[in-house]
């Protein structure tokens, strides 16, 4: 923890700035201590430089948050691969309607304090910590946040904290620009948990969210009904049925078939055109994912990431349009595929 996010951060439970005990201090990063707020007393560790404000302790928050721990103690190595670092660049780039990554850059060189609600194993973190000039704030509630500290702690402007996105460290009216991205619907309330981070905003302030999307009928009734095993599941058994999941998804792909479907079936929610025999299964009858690249433990992590949370909502446009319209935020792009709904809009 660096000490100048002191001149930031609050208690979460009432507002007031810290005090700071030291345990162990290495240069300039605080590893070990206790933040102390000055008026309510409450208490919040730090370890391993990471301060760690998570205080719910609820059984279906436990549940979610274990799933990001468990899945990136075994997948943070091939996340943190090149490719994958250089795949996901380019999807968000394509889904958030960006023409090139030097374009985003010169949008968030105006933006003094960034929010990255959701960070994982860190990489988004670092690409929105492009710009010196720029202090990212990267907060993770799972044990994801280890991961990401390790990899990015050294940069000079992020800070990485330990939080729940529905319970910030942080004063109202504060961030320039907040990045939620594929996190939102694993919250307990992905609406509410949108209001809550864009009173963060500070006046024509920007947010960016993806937020997973309605699938097929099909696909949403199958859903329903595998997860509502998987999820009580152990770790261990979720991971062998991701794998059954992965084997399947890549039986599928190595087909290398196609399927043409004349005309729309609206009942069925399939669109007439030209498929790819996995991909047309993907999205209409079940999440089988398979990578691209053939990378099984990857796929396996991203099966186990929709099988096991107890919470995956999936929405509509029109939901997420309305999320905006009652935030009095102004929609500036909006993207929708079939894996997700994709929103930027600035806070009038």
């Amino acid at each position: 923890m660096k000490l100048s996010i002191l001149d930031h951060i609050v208690c979460p439970t009432c507002g007031s700035s810290f005090k700071l005990k030291i345990k162990s201090q290495l240069k300039n990063e605080i590893k070990e201590g206790t933040l102390i707020c000055k008026k309510c007393n409450d208490k919040f560790k730090i370890s391993k430089g990471i301060p760690r404000f998570v205080v719910d302790q609820t059984k279906d928050f436990v549940r979610t948050e274990m799933a990001f721990s468990e899945k990136w103690k075994i997948h943070h190595q091939n996340h943190h691969a090149k490719d994958w670092i250089e795949f996901q660049r380019k999807w968000f780039l394509e889904r958030f309607d960006w023409k090139s990554f030097n374009m985003f850059k010169e949008f968030l060189k105006s933006k003094n304090n960034i929010l990255d609600a959701g960070t994982g194993i860190g990489n988004s973190a670092k690409m929105l910590s492009v710009n010196k000039s720029t202090t990212v704030f990267a907060l993770d509630a799972s044990d994801s946040i280890d991961f990401a500290y390790r990899n990015y702690g050294s940069r000079s402007n992020i800070h990485f904290i330990q939080a729940d996105i529905r319970q910030l460290p942080f004063k109202k009216s504060f961030f320039d620009y907040i990045f939620s991205d594929q996190v939102l619907h694993h919250t307990k309330n992905t609406a509410t948990s949108f209001k809550y981070l864009t009173k963060f905003l500070v006046k024509s302030g920007f947010i960016s969210i993806y937020v997973y999307n309605k699938k097929a009928p099909i696909r949403e009734y199958v859903d329903d009904y595998v997860r509502k095993k998987t999820v009580k599941m152990s770790v261990a058994e979720c991971t062998e049925f991701s794998k059954d999941m992965a084997y399947l998804g890549k039986a599928l792909s190595k087909l290398k078939k196609k399927i043409t479907i004349p005309r729309d079936i609206p009942l069925l929610g399939v669109k007439a055109g030209t498929y790819d025999v996995q991909r047309f299964v993907y999205w209409n009858f079940l999440k089988c994912f398979w990578d691209e690249s053939d990378n099984f433990q990857r796929s396996v992590g991203v099966n186990f990431d929709w099988y096991y949370p107890k919470f995956a909502y999936r929405h509509t446009a029109s939901e997420v349009k309305k999320w905006f319209r009652n935030a009095k935020l102004r929609i500036t792009t909006l993207k929708e595929i079939e894996s997700g709904i994709s929103v930027t809009g600035v806070k009038r």
